[in-house]
């Protein structure tokens, strides 16, 4: 029913935000440089380790739908040109798709949706895959079922389905790191279209706004970016000194 290769990709699309969960406790137990600058001088909740690491059980819930798909047929073009077009189409969806089921999810009557990821108001190793399972299940098929649709005209890829998946969930993890790795210029160039973690972490310390994913494209085009979003970038990874405080403003 399924390759080898395609079982390979699987497994490691349902296990590698765990095993970025465990590159993130190594790298800060280990003094890793790429945890040199902290971003909320804050102490976790007491037991948001062990609630994360429970709700983190539903983190393959991607794989098995992902394969569920393929095994009735959907996804299969194999060459390199659709490859590509999955791959790049899926990133631009992904980044629509999670902005406003995201904003949404911020809404009254929906918040009870996305609650317990936010519960998480200092992200740590563990937080990028603690979600409800209602949560997870809506972000995910609202990835997969507009892709299915598009299978039956474009032929979409596995493997380029895939590929963002594995993207994805590095950048995921990224996210909800409470060090920032990028350098302290990134803001200047780059920067400029791309979030950033200190990017994620205010969302997560003020409970709104910055909602993007992996850009910040619509909420600066539709103005949910935190007006000090920047200067705060500037003092964490310029300055070197760390946030104190949940709500601080600069």
């Amino acid at each position: 029913m399924f390759t080898t290769t395609e079982i390979a990709v699987l497994v490691i699309v349902a296990l590698l935000g765990h095993a970025m969960a465990l590159f993130w406790h190594l790298a800060e137990k280990r003094d890793s440089p790429l945890c040199s600058t902290r971003i909320y001088d804050v102490p976790l909740k007491k037991g948001q380790l062990q609630r994360e690491f429970k709700n983190s059980v539903l983190t393959p819930l991607h794989a098995v739908l992902l394969g569920a798909m393929l095994g009735f047929g959907f996804f299969d073009n194999d060459s390199w040109g659709s490859f590509l077009i999955t791959l790049v189409c899926t990133f631009i969806w992904a980044e629509i798709w999670h902005y406003f089921s995201h904003r949404a999810f911020h809404l009254p009557s929906l918040l009870w949706i996305h609650r317990e990821h936010h519960r998480s108001q200092i992200n740590s190793p563990l937080t990028a895959v603690s979600f409800s399972f209602l949560e997870k299940l809506i972000f995910d098929l609202g990835i997969l079922l507009p892709l299915v649709i598009a299978d039956q005209f474009i032929s979409v890829n596995f493997f380029g389905l895939a590929a963002w998946f594995i993207g994805y969930l590095v950048i995921n993890s990224f996210s909800h790191a409470n060090f920032e790795f990028r350098p302290a210029n990134y803001n200047r160039h780059v920067g400029k279209l791309m979030a950033t973690t200190i990017y994620h972490s205010l969302h997560h310390s003020r409970y709104t706004g910055n909602y993007g994913l992996g850009t910040r494209v619509l909420d600066r085009l539709l103005g949910t970016e935190w007006e000090d979003y920047e200067r705060l970038y500037d003092r964490v990874c310029s300055e070197r000194r760390p946030l104190s405080r949940l709500k601080e403003r600069t």
